[in-house]
């Protein structure tokens, strides 16, 4: 049904919003230091290789796990989530202070967003993986909409974003509960999952 496969596109979009809006803040930041072109171009090679490795992941899990057992692939970004909420409870987190020199070529942008992407790897390898194959295009289709629309929405608030070390700083503290509910989505077994 229709409806299902636009969930699971919705889906696949919110969490790789979620898990990066690190991303955001620091394409914020690198718009206005090495230029618009190369810092959405990086971001953009990235993300596409980001996604690319999430997708290969997932047929490779197709061929080396049996049936049920992707579904535990849900641990990681659970166990992450988990790891990563409670440095926040014991820690203050501060704001990442982004060095990049602003003659950066888009390979060494591109490197910075990979660098920061491990978290959206962490989710959306296994929410791939553990989904039947006839509902991966749909969530790689979102996945890639909502990088392609975080791309946009920085690119037309780079002018008026201010400082954003105060409010990044804030920004990045949803993530652990992004992994943690994105690892409880890929455990629970839904209409999605392989069968």
């Amino acid at each position: 049904m229709l409806l299902d496969e636009l969930a699971f596109a919705l889906t696949a979009a919110a969490a790789q919003m979620a898990t990066s809006l690190d991303n955001f803040a620091v394409l914020l930041a690198l718009l206005l230091t090495v230029g618009k072109g190369r810092a959405i171009a990086g971001y953009l090679l990235s993300q596409a290789l980001m996604l690319s490795v999430a997708l290969g992941f997932a047929l490779g899990a197709d061929h080396s796990m049996p049936g049920g057992l992707a579904g535990y692939l849900g641990l990681i970004p659970l166990a992450i989530g988990l790891r990563g909420l409670v440095r926040m409870l014991t820690r203050q987190p501060g704001a990442a202070d982004v060095q990049l020199s602003s003659r950066a070529g888009v390979l060494g942008v591109a490197a910075l967003f990979l660098a920061l992407s491990f978290d959206s790897l962490a989710v959306m390898a296994p929410l791939l993986a553990d989904s039947h194959s006839g509902y991966r295009p749909w969530a790689f289709g979102g996945a890639a909409g909502a990088v392609a629309g975080l791309a946009g929405a920085a690119a037309m608030t780079a002018k008026v974003a201010g400082p954003i070390g105060a409010w990044a700083a804030r920004i990045d503290r949803i993530g652990p509960f992004v992994m943690i509910a994105a690892g409880i989505y890929v455990l629970l077994n839904s209409g999605t999952d392989l069968q």
